[in-house]
């Protein structure tokens, strides 16, 4: 397949307007919308707010993410994983 030059078309770099300009279309947007919001609220029955506010906030609150820590020490280590890991850290330093 013969390669082609490029002809036109904007230059290596340079940002692609529309999704900047989109952007800022929905920001204006829901700028908007925001101001309105409580009054929206306020006219909900409360079991409907309480719904409403609880699909809202994973866009204002981040998620908590549960982590599980596990503890390896020299005593829960089996001779051979203590070598492996005494190895893993000389490379490192390195």
């Amino acid at each position: 397949m013969e390669k082609r030059t490029k002809t036109g078309g904007r230059i290596a770099g340079t940002p692609n307007k529309t999704p900047s300009e989109t952007k800022e279309l929905l920001r204006t947007i829901l700028g908007k919308e925001v101001e309105k919001l409580g009054v929206m609220l306020a006219k909900l029955e409360p079991l409907e707010r309480v719904n409403a506010i609880a699909k809202l906030l994973p866009y204002i609150i981040p998620k908590q993410i549960q982590q599980d820590i596990s503890v390896i020490t020299n005593e829960t280590m089996t001779p051979e994983q203590r070598e492996a890991r005494i190895e893993e850290l000389k490379k490192r330093l390195e």
